[in-house]
């Protein structure tokens, strides 16, 4: 009886090491999740808006960055994005406490005819500058397709993002919630 509490707590302890912490993970967050750029002809530029939400009573200052995710992390059939100056964006906020800021971000391919036709993959990193024992970073997919037409940009809405993550943790609670049954059912048994 006691070795099956002791799998019961091993268990716990696994899923809450697992889970960040909800204080430093909700205290901002970022939408949308991901932007689609379709047809951006070489020469053409570009641009969309994104939100950072300061959900913190202070004041915090976050910090952009790109990042080329490797090939098993990219959508499939999307290339490593050639060079990440091609995307510009302020590289440091200052936010005040509760509040939102709108940040604008530009795609810029060159006119080489070379960089027709192809799909890329980027992504877009804000982290907060004052770093804590746990950093939530927060990235943003941005998909191009270069194309002879004209721009479409697209975003996909932040609900979208909320409700993946909620159906994650609910995913995780009922494992934990069958584990503990099983366990207990195993223990009366005997």
């Amino acid at each position: 009886m006691m070795r099956q509490h002791k799998y019961i707590w091993f268990v716990v302890a696994l899923v809450v090491s697992l889970l960040p912490s909800p204080v430093l993970a909700w205290s901002f967050s970022v939408s949308p999740p991901e932007v689609k750029i379709d047809n951006l002809s070489p020469g053409q530029i570009a641009e969309f808006n994104l939100t950072i939400h300061n959900k913190d009573n202070i004041s915090h200052t976050f910090v952009l960055t790109t990042y080329n995710p490797k090939e098993s992390e990219r959508r499939p059939e999307r290339a490593e994005f050639p060079n990440s100056t091609w995307v510009s964006f302020p590289h440091q906020v200052e936010m005040q406490g509760n509040s939102e800021a709108k940040i604008k971000v530009k795609v810029a391919i060159p006119s080489q005819q070379k960089w027709a036709g192809k799909d890329w993959e980027i992504w877009l990193s804000i982290t907060p500058e004052d770093k804590d024992l746990l950093v939530v970073n927060y990235y943003i997919r941005i998909l191009v397709s270069t194309g002879e037409g004209g721009e479409r940009v697209e975003t996909v809405s932040p609900e979208t993002g909320s409700h993946i993550v909620l159906t994650v943790g609910v995913i995780v609670l009922l494992l934990l919630g069958c584990g503990i049954y099983y366990f207990r059912r195993k223990v009366k048994a005997k």
